[in-house]
């Protein structure tokens, strides 16, 4: 993914100067500074060239109005020019944007042994380029947003890293292939699966076609810290009136195993799920009570007697889902749950995550 065979070293001297349908040029950013200066001809180099859209519009958003957090501020889109790339771009459209936001879309070239020439990369770059113009047409009513271009040159996670980094994205939007049946595992080297694991900000991974923005989003939490700012994300991708439902799976495997080394009796094995199941929801309504406060409509979801991965694929299948958001830890780069659920899957699937800058 995000790979173009056949392509090669960026050439800052053939670059053009034109510009998409709608854009005019704005002062390099200083990422683009760090492509041409520090990487410049070496492996993951990459080049930036940012597009503003130009209209006598009035913004959507007009500033000066005090408005709450909402949407994505810095937004990432790696594409590799395929049909799943076609429907990440496609979602990415559809997500809320905040006032003054910047939309970066970028490809990443491969390093080829022995090829030194520059076809292959500026045959990307003019497919990038297209991809950019379509962006600036969609977009041309938000006068606001900044629509940018990233061509970059070697491995796709290390080159993603670096741009989304530099940028401050808040979040990273990439396709993936359709679940097959029976249901295998991503291969161990897949890039989403590498994305998943070391990009330090959270990845949105599309899979069906989008036809319409997110409503009935399902947001996986265990009261974490890390499960709140899954919340949250959520709430701002998927603003009001979005039902979001929010699951909660108990974890009940060390009592029944007791329960069953005792031999106990079925009654037993039901009062213990009652009881952990009004425990649940009461500690779940309590997590939600400052976004109820605030006016937002949420479901409380609670299932009991299943592995957790087994029981947020059941509810969000039930419940028609067209998200599926869950956390993963700030410090552990392999998180089996995050991993099987986006393996299995059938809509899309927010994984959240925030490292400090220290990480």
């Amino acid at each position: 993914m995000w790979m173009t065979p056949g392509a090669a070293r960026p050439s800052t001297e053939r670059r053009s100067d034109r510009l998409p349908p709608g854009g005019c040029k704005v002062p390099p950013s200083p990422l683009h500074a760090y492509s041409q200066g520090e990487s410049g001809g070496r492996e993951g180099g990459m080049e930036m060239r940012p597009s503003q859209l130009s209209r006598t519009a009035v913004p959507l958003l007009p500033p000066g109005l005090a408005r709450g957090q909402r949407g994505v501020s810095r937004l990432v889109l790696g594409t590799d020019f395929s049909l799943r790339s076609e429907f990440a771009l496609a979602r990415a459209l559809r997500l809320p944007l905040a006032h003054g936001s910047v939309f970066c879309v970028l490809h990443v070239a491969p390093v080829l042994d022995g090829q030194e020439g520059p076809g292959g990369t500026l045959s990307g770059a003019r497919c990038l380029r297209k991809a950019v113009s379509s962006v600036c047409r969609r977009l041309r009513n938000r006068v606001d947003i900044d629509v940018r271009e990233e061509l970059g040159r070697g491995d796709p996670v290390e080159v993603a890293s670096a741009v989304a980094r530099m940028s401050g994205a808040e979040l990273v939007v990439l396709g993936r292939p359709h679940v097959t049946y029976p249901v295998r595992a991503l291969a161990e080297d897949s890039t989403v699966r590498r994305m998943v694991r070391h990009l330090g900000v959270s990845v949105l991974v599309v899979v069906p076609h989008p036809v319409r923005p997110y409503g009935r989003p399902l947001v996986a939490v265990d009261f974490s810290r890390e499960s709140r700012r899954a919340l949250e994300l959520t709430l701002r991708l998927c603003p009001a009136p979005a039902l979001v439902d929010v699951l909660h799976v108990v974890d009940t495997a060390a009592q029944e195993a007791e329960l069953r080394r005792a031999h106990a009796p079925a009654e037993r094995w039901l009062l213990l799920r009652q009881e952990r199941e009004y425990q649940a929801r009461v500690a779940l309504g309590r997590f939600l009570a400052p976004y109820r406060e605030a006016g937002r409509e949420l479901e409380v979801r609670v299932r009991c007697g299943e592995p957790a991965e087994e029981g947020i694929l059941a509810e969000a299948l039930e419940r028609g889902s067209d998200l599926l958001a869950l956390a993963m830890s700030a410090v552990e780069a392999r998180t089996p749950l995050t991993e099987q659920v986006l393996a299995r899957a059938g809509c899309d699937v927010l994984v959240s995550r925030h490292l400090s800058p220290a990480s």
